[in-house]
């Protein structure tokens, strides 16, 4: 049984998807929990990434939004006291622009800049007498060990790179379960569509058979080269 004072990182995810490959990217997987506390309601992967001991917790099924995070938080630390990190890790849909390049398979992580806190609430902010959007305010920056983890992290990359996708096949590897819904998709279904071109409602059939590749609904771009990277606002 594992002591839950030794766990300092928690880890939330929104969906079951999520919660698998986070388990899958543990270096060690603990036991179960000794104690947690009365009311909390969560369930619990605990483990180790490198040498942080960490509590992942995925929101009920069918259950998404901020408040239903806000209840899996709070009951982790009711059960796990000395958490001092709070991470929201999971997969989003991306709003490319002229200058973020963003497609599928990237890794995006939140950063200030221009002394907003890098995390854009979406629903805060008001549209007045069919003028733009107007944003109303930010949500707090990042607390200082995570934003100087990623200077730490920009630097090493700038260096060395990543090993993202070794790393990813060498789970895949080692789980081939997971390879048919995990594994990176070819280049070719990064399609970004005209705003124009909707998606019929309720329709399960994939998006390639129901928008096709008629280039007149499609963004073209660049093929990417290996060392683009990009940071921005997390929504």
């Amino acid at each position: 049984m594992s002591n839950p004072k030794d766990y300092t990182v928690g880890w939330i995810c929104a969906i079951t998807t999520e919660y698998v490959a986070a388990q899958a990217f543990l270096d060690e997987e603990h036991k179960e929990p000794e104690y947690l506390s009365p009311n909390d309601n969560n369930n619990y992967t605990l483990g180790k990434i490198g040498k942080h001991n960490t509590v992942i917790a995925v929101l009920p099924d069918g259950e998404y939004g901020t408040s239903s995070a806000a209840g899996i938080a709070r009951d982790m630390l009711h059960s796990f006291p000395n958490i001092r990190i709070g991470l929201m890790v999971g997969v989003s849909g991306g709003a490319p622009s002229q200058k973020h390049d963003i497609r599928l398979g990237d890794v995006v992580v939140s950063a200030p800049r221009n002394g907003e806190s890098g995390v854009f609430q979406y629903d805060f902010g008001k549209t007045t007498q069919d003028q733009s959007f107007q944003v109303t305010g930010f949500l707090n920056q990042p607390p200082i060990v995570l934003r100087t983890a990623v200077s730490g992290l920009k630097a090493q990359y700038e260096r060395k790179g990543h090993q993202l996708e070794e790393a990813i096949n060498s789970i895949l590897k080692e789980n081939p379960r997971l390879l048919k819904k995990y594994k990176r998709l070819d280049p070719s279904n990064n399609r970004l569509y005209q705003t124009g071109a909707i998606h019929p409602l309720n329709d399960e059939i994939s998006c390639a058979a129901v928008c096709g590749d008629d280039l007149s609904t499609l963004i073209l771009r660049h093929e990417r080269a290996q060392d683009e990277d990009c940071y921005g606002y997390v929504g």
